[in-house]
C-alpha cells in the first residue's frame, strides 16, 4: 500500500454495523467491522474510539447514516435506522475521545463520491448515486463537487414524494419513495397482501416463481424509482445515475427501472447504470474527500 501519510482511517456507520479500514485511493487495508450500538451517541463514540485509538490516525474520516450538518453534527432522519440524539456533536465528541478532528459526511453522499471518483460515475459531470436497501439514500455530484447543502440534506431522495403513495414514513412525512421502493417497504407491502411476515428476498423469490402479487410490488418500486430519477433530471440536469444497494443491485431491478424510465418523455431520460464501487464505496469516498479540499458544498 502507499506511505502512511497518504492513508486515511475511514469509518462507515450503518444502522447495524460499523466498518473500519485504512484507505489509499480505492485500496483498503485492515478492514473490519463491529455491531452498531443502539443506545445513543456516546455509546457510538466509545465503540469507534475503542477500535481507532490504537491506530493513532493522522487523518480520520467518518461516513454515517443520518443528516450531517455544521461540520459534524449528526441527526437521524429516520430514528428507526440509527437511534441517536438529535443534533449530536459527533465530530467534536470523536475529537475529544481520539485526539483527531474527523471529517464527517453522510454515508450515501460519501458513497456517491466513491462512485464518482472510482466507480460508475467516472467521466460524468452531473452525477447521482442512489442506494436502495433497507432504506433509500443518495448523493449528488454537480460540476465535480459533492453537494451537502445548508443542512446536510442534499441527495436524500428516499424522502421525495412519489405519485399514488400515502403510507407514513419514519421521517414524519407520507408517501415518500422509501415507503414504496425500499427493501423494508417491498416486504411490508407484500406481507400485508399475503398475511404473513416476509423479507424483500422472499418477495423477489416469489416474483421469480410467478407470484402476481410479488410482481406488482417490484413493478411499483421500479416505477417509483424511475419517476424519482426523472424528477431529479428535471431539477439538476443529471447526465448519469448509478443504482446500488442490496435491493438496487438485485437481479432484474435495473431492467425494470429502465423499462419504466423509457416510457417517460425523452427530455427526462438519462443514463441509468449499476453502481460499481461495491459495498465499501462509503469508506473509499469519505477517505478520498478527507484528502481533498473544497470538494463539498
Amino acid at each position: 500500500m502507499t506511505d502512511r501519510s497518504e492513508r486515511v482511517l475511514a469509518v462507515d456507520i450503518g444502522g447495524t454495523k460499523i466498518a473500519f479500514a485504512e484507505v489509499a485511493g480505492a485500496k483498503l487495508e485492515n478492514r473490519r467491522q463491529i455491531p452498531t450500538p443502539r443506545s445513543g451517541g456516546d455509546a457510538l463514540v466509545e465503540a469507534i474510539a475503542a477500535e481507532v485509538r490504537g491506530a493513532r490516525p493522522s487523518r480520520l474520516a467518518v461516513a454515517t447514516t443520518g443528516i450531517v450538518s455544521d461540520g459534524g453534527t449528526l441527526t437521524a432522519l429516520n430514528p428507526r435506522t440509527l437511534p441517536i440524539e438529535n443534533g449530536y456533536p459527533l465530530a467534536s465528541r470523536l475529537q475529544a475521545s481520539i485526539g483527531v478532528r474527523p471529517l464527517v459526511v453522510n454515508d450515501a453522499q460519501a458513497a456517491a463520491w466513491g462512485e464518482y471518483a472510482f466507480g460508475a460515475g467516472q467521466g460524468s459531470r452531473n452525477f447521482m448515486f442512489v442506494t436502495v436497501s433497507t432504506g433509500i439514500g443518495g448523493g449528488l455530484v454537480l460540476a465535480g463537487r459533492l453537494q451537502s447543502g445548508q443542512a446536510g440534506l442534499a441527495g436524500h431522495v428516499g424522502h421525495m414524494s412519489v405519485s399514488g403513495a400515502d403510507a407514513p414514513c419514519g421521517c414524519g412525512r407520507r408517501g415518500c419513495l422509501e415507503t414504496v421502493a425500499s427493501g423494508t417497504a417491498i416486504a411490508a407491502r407484500f406481507g400485508e397482501r399475503v398475511g404473513r411476515t416476509v423479507t424483500a428476498k422472499d418477495v423477489f423469490a416469489e416474483a421469480a416463481a410467478g407470484n402476481a402479487e410479488a410482481e406488482v410490488m417490484l413493478e411499483d418500486a421500479a416505477a417509483a424509482l424511475a419517476e424519482t430519477f426523472a424528477n431529479l433530471v428535471a431539477a439538476t440536469d443529471l447526465d448519469r445515475i448509478a443504482l446500488g444497494g442490496g435491493v438496487g443491485l438485485a437481479s432484474g431491478v435495473l431492467d425494470r427501472v429502465l423499462r419504466h424510465a423509457d416510457s417517460l418523455p425523452a427530455a427526462f431520460r438519462r443514463q441509468i447504470v449499476q453502481a460499481r464501487a461495491g459495498a465499501d464505496a462509503g469508506l473509499i469516498g469519505v477517505a478520498d474527500l478527507a484528502m481533498k479540499k473544497n470538494f463539498i458544498i
